[in-house]
């Protein structure tokens, strides 16, 4: 399939690395903002130097074939906002999932999905639509994670947390079994988190306390 990688920064890159290894995509072309550098290319594939989702770039490589296309920006809002702009030009969103990703067998996993080098989903667990987990997170038995989140690296769910809609996870973080972290919400790098937290809340520290 023809696909269109929508950002060109440091995600794309993790994504170029990951579908290096499948031929089942033909990635066109990078799509990101205005570029210092006209000639730009990630692999030798071209970087279209124009707005996130911009419907024009997105026109025109679909008549070259476009059918397909991951979202490789860590925004989580930015991130929504670029897929549902693409699901509604009747693209199909694909998984990019690394060949040393570990994936339980009865795990269930959306589409749209990067699922980074190292990673591992364990039994049960649920991925929604349009997640990162990034490298060498780990999402354990019967986790919920839910559209357009993110699990930077190393962020650890313990069993049966759920990860609501545009949540933030930092590097490092680890979250006690059974904790919902609420939509939209931030948990900074490096916190442990055993309560609760509240949808559009940002928390901190060991254990994690609201910021803001």
């Amino acid at each position: 399939m023809k696909i269109g990688v929508i950002g060109a920064g440091g995600q794309a890159r993790v994504i170029n690395e990951i579908l290096s290894y499948s031929q089942d995509f033909q990635i066109l072309a990078y799509i990101d903002r205005p570029l210092v550098d006209v000639n730009e290319t990630i692999s030798g594939i071209p970087v279209l130097g124009d707005k996130l989702g911009d419907p024009n770039v997105i026109l025109r490589l679909i008549k070259q074939g476009m059918k397909g296309f991951i979202v490789a920006v860590g925004d989580n809002k930015q991130r929504f906002d670029i897929f549902i702009d693409c699901i509604n030009a009747n693209l199909q969103p694909i998984n990019a999932i690394h060949p040393t990703a570990r994936i339980a067998s009865d795990a269930k996993i959306g589409c749209g999905n990067v699922i980074a080098i190292g990673s591992i989903v364990c039994s049960c667990a649920e991925i929604g639509n349009n997640v990162i987990i990034n490298s060498g997170a780990i999402v354990d038995h019967e986790c919920m994670v839910h559209d357009h989140a993110h699990l930077a690296p190393g962020a650890i769910l313990a069993g049966k947390v759920i990860i609501e809609p545009g949540a933030f996870i930092g590097a490092g973080v680890i979250v006690k079994e059974k904790v919902v972290i609420g939509k939209n919400s931030i948990v900074g790098a490096g916190s442990i988190v055993l309560e609760d937290v509240p949808e559009n809340t940002v928390v901190v520290g060991s254990p994690a306390k609201k910021l803001r």
